[in-house]
Parts: C-alpha cells; sequence; structure tokens
C-alpha cells in the first residue's frame, strides 16, 4: 500500500517537479553569468545563457510531455477513477505554463544590469 502511495504521489507530481528543476535551473544559471560577466557573450544578439535557457525549457516541456503521457495510466484509482489523472494533466499544465513564463522575460528583457 505505501509503495502504491509514493508512486501516485510522485506520478501526480511530476510536472511540478520538473518545473522546480527548471527554475532552480534557470535562476542559477542567471546568477552565475551576472555574478561573472566575464562569460557573458552574445550569438545573434542574444546572450548564450538566453540559448540555453530557451533550450532547457524545451527540454523541460518535452519531459514533462513524456513523463505525463506514461505515468498517466500508473496512476492508483480512489474513489472516482478520473481524479488522480486529472488532478496529475492540471498540474502538468500548470508547471508548462510556468516553464513558458519563466522563459519569455529570458527573451525580452537582459539578464543583467
Amino acid at each position: 500500500m505505501a509503495g502504491g502511495f509514493f508512486r501516485g504521489f510522485l506520478s501526480t507530481l511530476a510536472g511540478p517537479l520538473v518545473w522546480a528543476g527548471h527554475f532552480l535551473f534557470v535562476y542559477g544559471l542567471n546568477g552565475v553569468i551576472c555574478a561573472r560577466p566575464a562569460l557573458q557573450s552574445h550569438w545573434l544578439g542574444l546572450p548564450w545563457s538566453s540559448w540555453v535557457i530557451c533550450g532547457a525549457s524545451l527540454l523541460a516541456l518535452a519531459v514533462m510531455a513524456v513523463l505525463y503521457r506514461r505515468l498517466r495510466g500508473r496512476l492508483p484509482t480512489v474513489g472516482d477513477p478520473r481524479f488522480l489523472p486529472g488532478l496529475a494533466r492540471a498540474l502538468t499544465l500548470l508547471s508548462a505554463l510556468a516553464v513558458i513564463w519563466e522563459t519569455v522575460p529570458v527573451v525580452m528583457l537582459p539578464a543583467c544590469r
């Protein structure tokens, strides 16, 4: 029973966990780049860190989609069998929106002043 609970819990929270990792990566990379101005270089009008963050965002969105598709059938059924898959879908969509929300300023604003 306990193994099923933790598996269901982690499956439901897969999207927010990927978002949290992306969040830490984005702000950690920007912090390092701003602390070390010698590391700043540009390519096609954007700093290389912005390109890395955009790539990480695409990777995070792809990982969320793959995890959701693989884990949605493995969620345990409680009460209403649609509840946990619906909750996992909603949390994954909100996490995807958060990843996009974090990525838009990277392209629009300079990382450091």
